[in-house]
C-alpha cells in the first residue's frame, strides 16, 4: 500500500500517534484537535496538506457530540461568528496558497505560538461582547482557520458572553462544525483536497473516534487545568521545533 503524501513508514507511525493523542486530548480537555495535528505533523510533512485532513477529523469529533449538544446552541452567536469567519477565510486561504512550504511552516508555527500565549495567559474579550465584536472575532478566527488555528479567537469571544457551560460548549461545537465545513469546501475549490488528503482523513477516523472516546472517559486522573497547561506547553514546543527545522 502506497502511503499518502509519500510518507515513510516511520513518518506514518508518527502521524498515527499524533492523531490518536490529539483526539485523546480533545476528548479529555476540549482542546482543539486541528492545531495539535498540524503543529506536530508539520515536523514530518507540509502543514498545508494536513489542514484538510485535520479539519475533517475535527468534523468527526463534532459529529460524535452533536446530538447531545444541539439543543443548547446559541444560534445568534454562531451565525455572526460564521459570517465573520467566511469573510476572513478567503484572504487567509489565499495567502497560504501563495507561499512555499518553508514559509507555510514559519507562518503556522508563529500562529501556534501566538495561540499558546493567548490560551496560557487566559486572555478574554473585555466586557460583554456585542454583535460587532462577535462578527470581528469571527473574521480573525476565519483568517486563522486556513492554518488550523481558528480556536482561540472564537473561544475568547464566546467566553466574554457569559454563557452557561452547556451553552458555551454547544455554541463552540456548532460554530466549529460550520467553520470546518467551510474550510473543507474552500480547500477543495482551491484544489488542495485530493485522493491523498481524503485517504489520510479516512485512515485517521478510527484513531480519532477511539482517542476521543478514551479521552472523554478521563482515563488519566489529572487536574484538568494543569493538564491543559502542559498540553499547551507541549504545543508551543512543537511550534518552536518547527521553526528550528526551517532554519537548519
Amino acid at each position: 500500500m502506497t502511503l499518502p503524501f509519500a510518507l515513510s513508514p516511520e513518518a506514518a507511525v508518527f502521524m498515527a500517534v499524533v492523531i490518536f493523542v490529539a483526539a485523546f486530548l480533545r476528548g479529555y480537555s476540549g482542546f482543539g484537535y486541528p492545531v495539535l495535528v498540524i503543529a506536530a505533523g508539520a515536523l514530518v510533512m507540509n502543514p498545508l496538506y494536513l489542514v484538510p485532513a485535520a479539519v475533517m477529523g475535527d468534523l468527526v469529533l463534532g459529529a460524535q457530540h452533536w446530538r447531545a449538544s444541539r439543543a443548547h446552541v446559541d444560534w445568534a452567536t454562531v451565525r455572526r461568528l460564521a459570517l465573520g469567519a467566511l469573510l476572513g477565510l478567503i484572504p487567509g486561504l489565499w495567502i497560504l496558497l501563495l507561499i512555499d512550504e518553508s514559509t507555510a511552516r514559519i507562518m503556522v508555527s508563529v500562529m501556534v505560538l501566538l495561540a499558546c500565549v493567548v490560551m496560557l495567559g487566559g486572555w478574554t474579550v473585555p466586557g460583554h461582547a456585542g454583535p460587532a465584536a462577535t462578527l470581528g472575532m469571527g473574521v480573525v478566527s476565519g483568517l486563522s482557520a486556513a492554518a488550523g488555528v481558528a480556536g482561540p479567537p472564537a473561544v475568547m469571544l464566546v467566553a466574554a458572553l457569559g454563557l452557561a457551560p452547556l451553552v458555551f460548549r454547544a455554541t463552540l461545537l456548532a460554530y466549529f462544525m460550520l467553520l470546518d465545513t467551510m474550510v473543507v469546501i474552500q480547500f477543495t475549490l482551491a484544489g488542495r483536497v485530493d485522493h491523498q488528503g481524503l485517504t489520510l482523513a479516512a485512515l485517521s477516523v478510527p484513531l480519532v473516534i477511539l482517542g476521543s472516546w478514551l479521552g472523554a472517559r478521563r482515563v488519566m486522573h489529572t487536574d484538568p487545568k494543569r493538564f491543559r497547561q502542559v498540553t499547551i506547553a507541549m504545543l508551543a514546543l512543537m511550534a518552536v521545533i518547527g521553526l528550528i527545522k526551517v532554519w537548519l
